[in-house]
């Protein structure tokens, strides 16, 4: 029907957001020390990926690295919201669009305190962090698991996704080190920014969606 909001509220999420959350704020904290062990971590991860690469390898990984930019990220949000629009689910493509977009700003906003704030940043290193490549796609990717996939009435469709779009979000990250844009503390830094922001925003729909639906051009939105 169209009066059942598609986030349903779902308890166990939140000691997860939580958790998230704590992880997000320990890994920022590491960074802005410039904890020794975490640079050491960097290296080791980035020699370890880099160390005998072919030529195809590259090609795979600059693809995939274009394909997922923050630019990109924003690109899919637009068409994805036009899609929405279109169906007649013009709340939850606002809700999506207003996800992305806060939880970009976020994460820049983030960088920029790190960026100011911590007075030994090394320039090969801090400048990323939380990384924005690998947060866009986070976010998007945290938000199909949160919305689409629990109506898929297929379970090993909505199964195969999942997998498909974890295994994206890995490749994306193994792009971006791999290619030098960010180090491993980097991309955690975005991964748990990512879901626990999605949550946030979700709790958000929950309370909001149904006063939306009482503005002129949301009347007839399903939610």
């Amino acid at each position: 029907g169209g009066m059942s909001v598609i986030i349903k509220e779902k308890k166990k999420r939140e000691p997860l957001a939580y958790l998230f959350t704590i992880l997000f704020f320990i890994n920022y904290f590491l960074v802005f020390q410039q904890a020794q062990w975490l640079h050491r971590i960097d290296t080791v991860v980035y020699f370890k990926l880099t160390r005998n690469l072919n030529n195809l390898q590259v090609m795979f990984y600059n693809v995939i690295s274009e394909l997922s930019s923050s630019r990109m990220a924003i690109v899919y949000t637009i068409v994805l919201l036009g899609i929405l629009w279109f169906i007649r689910w013009q709340i939850p493509g606002v809700w999506i669009t207003f996800t992305v977009g806060t939880g970009l700003v976020v994460g820049w906003v983030a960088r920029l305190i790190l960026r100011y704030g911590s007075k030994r940043v090394e320039p090969e290193m801090g400048y990323a962090f939380p990384g924005l490549h690998v947060l866009g796609m986070t976010i998007l990717v945290a938000i199909v698991y949160i919305i689409f996939l629990p109506y898929f009435k297929d379970k090993a469709l909505a199964y195969l996704v999942g997998f498909i779009l974890g295994i994206w979000l890995i490749a994306t990250s193994v792009a971006c080190i791999y290619l030098g844009q960010l180090h491993v503390s980097d991309i955690t830094g975005a991964l748990t920014l990512g879901f626990a922001w999605v949550y946030y925003c979700s709790n958000l729909y929950i309370r909001y969606a149904a006063k939306l639906k009482k503005i002129k051009g949301f009347r007839n939105s399903n939610y």
